[in-house]
């Protein structure tokens, strides 16, 4: 990735209304585009000296089985099908934290915290909760991601997020 930033513009993106930009949130899915938001994310982080959140948001448990909302899920309110599909979920979704981990320990940064959020909300309202919920300054997504089961679909979802977000969304395509 070729990016040439200065100094003066490293202070003027650091910054947003008087405040520092010091939490990052990259919402992933696995598409090579939510990797390249991750991998932005990173670099951003590089220069400007920010903590990174990493989240994966499971959006679309069976209805009948949906019975909890965002931070509410705990395992005795889910049947043995639906723990079955977030321990399969927390299986993929570990590998693509430590592949950003190790993306972002190359460069010293830190991941602060990886996190599957499971929802029956909409995965932007999810998203924005957790930028809110922890207070971050700035969100970095692809504009698309993957489809069918195991899906983030960053078209409909970014545009979501820009609309709902607390805080400013940068869009990686």
């Amino acid at each position: 990735m070729k990016t040439d930033i200065n100094n003066d513009d490293v202070n003027k993106v650091s910054e947003h209304g008087n405040n520092k930009i010091s939490k990052i949130l990259v919402p992933i899915d696995g598409s090579e585009l939510s990797r390249k938001a991750a991998d932005y994310a990173i670099f951003l982080s590089s220069k400007i000296g920010t903590e990174l959140y990493i989240i994966h948001v499971l959006d679309n448990i069976p209805y009948e089985h949906n019975v909890g909302t965002y931070e509410l899920w705990s395992d005795e309110i889910m049947s043995d099908e639906i723990k079955q599909i977030v321990q399969e979920e927390r299986g993929i979704t570990k590998e693509w934290f430590d592949e950003i981990k190790a993306s972002a320990n190359e460069k010293n940064i830190q991941v602060i915290k990886t996190e599957l959020v499971i929802t029956r909300s909409s995965t932007e309202s999810a998203i924005v909760n957790y930028a809110e919920k922890n207070q971050v300054d700035l969100i970095v997504i692809g504009p698309a991601g993957h489809s069918g089961f195991k899906k983030l679909v960053f078209g409909s979802v970014a545009s979501g997020v820009i609309k709902r977000s607390h805080c400013p969304v940068m869009m990686i395509k």
